[in-house]
This record gives C-alpha cells, structure tokens and sequence, in this order.
C-alpha cells in the first residue's frame, strides 16, 4: 500500500514536471554556467532600460517592453533554440508589435481586439519562420493601451525597435565573450578537416542529416530544438550506448607510457633525428617537471616553409637530417615551431572520448594527462583500434 502511494506521488510529480524523468534535468547543467547566465541577463536588462530610459520623452506611454524579459530568458538559457535565432527575436516582436498596433486601430471592442491579435500573430510567425513567444506580448502593448489612448505608429521604433535590436547586439556580444557561445553554423556539407566531400568518418554510417530534418519536418507543431544539437545528441547517445555496452576501459590501460620527449629549447635537428630514430611521428614537449607544453610533429618542420618546388623541399630535410650547423633551422628551437595549441585527454577518461577526436578532427596522437596536468601517455589510432578489435573479440 505504502508503495502504491510513493509510485503514484511520483508520477504525479512527473506529470507536473518537478521530478524530471524524461527531459533534460536543468540542476545538470554546471553552478558556474547557471550564474553566467543570470549575469548575462542582468547585463543586457539593464543596457535595453538605461537606452530606452535615455531617449524617453515625457509623453510616451510605454518605456520598456516586458516581453524583453521573457526575450531574454530564450536569448540566454535557452541560446539554441529555434525560438532564440535573430531573425525569431527580431521578426518576431517587429511583425507582432505591427499587428498589435494596426488591431489596435481597427477595433474598439478589448476582447476581439486582444483574440483577433494574438490569433493573427500566431499565423504570420508561421508564414515568416519567426515563432518567439516573447512577440505575444508585444503585440498586446499597445491593444492593453488602446483602453487608455490609441499608440502611434512610432510605437514600432520606440520602444519596440529600439529595445529589440539593443537587445539584440548586447546578446550577441554576451553570448560571445561571456558565455562563450557563438552563432549555430550550418550544418557542415564536406569533411572540413580533409576539405573534401565525403561526410566525417562518425557520420557515414547510421543517421544522416537529412533523416533528421525529415523527423523534425514530419510534426505539425514546433519542436524547441535545432538539427544541429538534435544530431549532437543522438551522436552523444551512441557513445554513451557504446560506453555502457563495452565496460570500463580507460585511457590509462591503452596508453603508451614510455614517451620520448623533448624540452622546448631542444634544437629543431635534435628533435628531426629522434623522430627519425624511433620512427614516430610526434614528440610531446614538457617541462622539467612533465607538464605538457605542446608538441612538434612531422608536418611542423614543413609549415611556413617557401619552397618553389620539390628539389627545395628535399634540401631543407637534407639540411636537417646532415645537422648543418650554418643553416638557420638547425639554430633554432622546438618552442619556435611547436605546436600548443592542443587537444588532450586524461587518464581516467573512457575510450569512447577518443572516437571522435581521432575520427573526425583529423588527429592521430593524443597526449594523456594526469590529475596533476602532467603528461603520463600518449594514445594514438593504432592504441584505440587495437583496443577496440579486442573489446569485440572479448564480448563475442
């Protein structure tokens, strides 16, 4: 009995929405990112009342919009949502603040007024592609105060566009530099590490693109979420699959751990002759106490170089495999060409964070580091396939 009532408390919370069972848990999302978000609303509230509040006159009726409240909430909790492109937000509270305004002209009676509005927003933002909740809102501005005096049309340039495209910048810049988000980019056509027309190795297999606009073009209501992030988390589900499926296999028991490393004031001869010596294709370099500071790789020795043709690029290898102690290249260091901009994992990662990193960013060696930031392993195409034939081979 007892039991019957905790299950039915339960799904009543579910039903209710205050326990999540079936959607994103909002309290996943990291401490600091929440308290970004708020600042970021903060911010951009206060620029849109401080720039409305500047060019206000003593006759206007409205000063700031509410809906920019609403609008903001989309703009930073929810920044990629369809809901929340430019064009909605935009399109969105301009087209809903003139059909407000033109209803609010053409009727006397509030209730038809207010219906006729919101019924007629609704269908132009399906016509225009610019569905924002917020543009509702707007658009019942001026029908709330036609019961009081009839807007003029420079309603639509203050506040509405004023607020709208202050709100606009201020969320792009904060979107940028504070929240470190940028503008969704489309969809990519090619392979854009290899610049050819095959897709990336993770997507020639399973779900294509196009099979997920059909999904999301198949319903006949709105669905709050891009093709972009709905292939983001399909891909995330299937390495999370695989990650259940094939048990604990951590960096640390692939990794290669016995390293040939050099310091960054290693010759740049020095370092072409140990990679020619071990036959690798990679030397991390650290410091005296093994923090990874970067890596020089074969392709390193041949960037930037202005070599008209093939005999020119012969001799400059020459050079550095005879260690010419007059040419320039031998004089200088690894940190002159190395390379620190770089992507890493750590020793207690999951394999499945390798798959896409060596599949579809074009990288053949990854550095692995321990809690303390230091370099304890490298792991490259060979270390994961080989890992995961044997996985395979295990569970067969």
């Amino acid at each position: 009995m007892q039991t019957n009532v905790k299950n039915l408390f339960r799904n009543l919370a579910a039903q209710l929405g205050l326990v999540k069972q079936d959607s994103q848990t909002l309290s996943a999302i990291p401490l600091s990112e929440r308290l970004k978000v708020a600042l970021a609303a903060f911010i951009a509230l206060f620029v849109v009342t401080f720039t409305c509040l500047q060019l206000a006159d003593t006759t206007s009726t409205v000063v700031l919009l509410a809906s920019m409240g609403a609008s903001s909430v989309l703009l930073f909790g929810l920044p990629n949502s369809p809901l929340a492109k430019p064009w909605s937000f935009v399109g969105g509270h301009l087209i809903s603040a003139t059909v407000g305004l033109i209803c609010s002209h053409l009727f006397t009676d509030l209730a038809l007024m207010a219906a006729t509005t919101i019924g007629l927003v609704l269908f132009v933002m399906y016509i225009f592609e610019c569905m924002h909740p917020p543009g509702g809102a707007t658009a019942l501005v001026p029908v709330i105060a036609a019961s009081d005096k009839i807007l003029g049309y420079d309603f639509l340039l203050y506040p509405v566009a004023l607020s709208v495209f202050v709100m606009l910048a201020v969320s792009l810049v904060l979107n940028k530099v504070l929240l470190k988000r940028g503008l969704q980019k489309p969809s990519q056509k090619f392979d854009p590490v290899h610049l050819h027309h095959d897709k990336s190795p993770l997507k020639r297999l399973g779900l294509q693109t196009e099979d997920l606009l059909s999904a999301l073009n198949s319903f006949d209501t709105v669905i709050d979420v891009s093709e972009q992030d709905l292939e983001r988390l399909y891909r995330q589900a299937q390495l999370n699959a695989y990650q259940r499926k094939s048990g604990e296999i951590r960096c640390r028991d692939i990794m290669s751990r016995d390293l040939i490393t050099v310091t960054p004031d290693t010759a740049v001869a020095s370092a072409w002759q140990l990679l020619r010596k071990h036959k690798i294709s990679m030397l991390p370099v650290t410091d005296s106490n093994t923090q990874l500071l970067g890596v020089i790789a074969t392709v390193d020795f041949l960037k930037n170089l202005k070599v008209p043709h093939y005999w020119g690029l012969l001799r400059h290898l020459n050079n550095l495999l005879l260690k010419n102690r007059h040419n320039k290249h031998y004089k200088r260091k690894v940190e002159e060409i190395m390379v620190s901009n770089l992507t890493v994992v750590h020793e207690d990662d999951h394999i499945v964070a390798l798959v896409p990193i060596l599949s579809d960013q074009g990288l053949h060696h990854i550095p692995v580091l321990n809690a303390q930031q230091q370099l304890v392993g490298i792991i490259t195409q060979s270390d994961l396939i080989a890992a995961l034939f044997s996985n395979q081979v295990a569970s067969a």
